[in-house]
């Protein structure tokens, strides 16, 4: 992260600088949103922004504490690369489409293993979707979500930059948890929009195991997960919905449900 002189390096102030204005910006959407909810009628709960909020703290406090893991493998495998991109500005849209496609694949992984659900479940505990919904996420899988991406640091792209792309990455997705946006026919077929995302936080996992892209819907077309929203409004949350306010229920009941299963099967046999 050091630049020519031994200071920080321009990329790296740059990120800093705009991560500040991102965040920012995003937490002033779900501000707008919050408004906008309670002059319709439908305000999200109190309980319901604050335990969203502060499960996505914890998410902070245990990546930020686990960062140089990642950051280590990141460089070890950056050093094995036969080559290094010295990112032109064409690529850094192909590094996006890169990285969004190992998306894709990650997410398709953890909706289609029992590991990976259990680890990816509590993001889709929530049964009213909402803006702050997208920062309702699995403590565990955030502190290894980044090793899936380590493969593309082998095609020379440089690991801050990698960084920088992923997080641009999951960013693109948070205006997609609300309901207040209906669909958008010109956007739908193509990008990950809200109309998209409700249909992957359905209750029903034939809905929910679809549309897994992060800004592109072209690899959920082009593999056969792409599903539109159907007319009648989806039931949202888990299939066995859970409307209390407990983070540790949240983080860890589908992970107790996949070790307890495990239990039974093993004192059936």
């Amino acid at each position: 992260m050091a630049g020519s002189e031994g200071g920080p390096s321009p990329l790296y102030a740059w990120f800093n600088t705009h991560a500040v204005w991102l965040a920012v910006g995003l937490i002033s959407l779900a501000f707008l949103e919050a408004l906008l909810r309670a002059v319709r009628g439908r305000p999200v709960s109190n309980r319901t922004v604050a335990l969203n909020l502060g499960m996505w703290l914890v998410e902070l406090v245990v990546r930020t504490g686990t960062g140089g893991l990642r950051w280590g493998a990141f460089v070890a495998v950056a050093y094995l690369a036969p080559l290094r991109l010295s990112m032109e500005w064409w690529q850094w849209p192909l590094l996006y489409v890169v990285v969004d496609f190992a998306y894709y694949a990650r997410h398709r992984l953890l909706h289609r293993t029992k590991l990976g659900w259990a680890l990816h479940a509590p993001h889709h505990a929530s049964v009213d979707l909402s803006l702050t919904s997208a920062l309702r996420l699995g403590w565990i899988q955030r502190t290894i979500d980044d090793f899936f991406y380590v493969p593309i640091l082998l095609l020379g792209f440089p690991p801050l930059a990698v960084f920088i792309v992923i997080e641009l990455n999951h960013a693109s997705q948070f205006w997609c948890h609300t309901e207040l946006i209906g669909r958008l026919p010109l956007l739908d077929p193509w990008l990950n929009t809200p109309s998209n995302h409700r249909v992957h936080h359905a209750q029903a996992r034939s809905f929910a195991d679809s549309n897994y892209g992060s800004t592109l819907m072209l690899w959920d077309r082009l593999l056969g997960t792409y599903r539109p929203e159907p007319t009648v409004p989806l039931p949202l949350g888990w299939e066995l919905p859970y409307e209390g306010f407990s983070p540790i229920v949240i983080q860890f009941r589908a992970l107790r449900e996949l070790l307890t299963s495990g239990e039974r099967a093993s004192q059936r046999t």
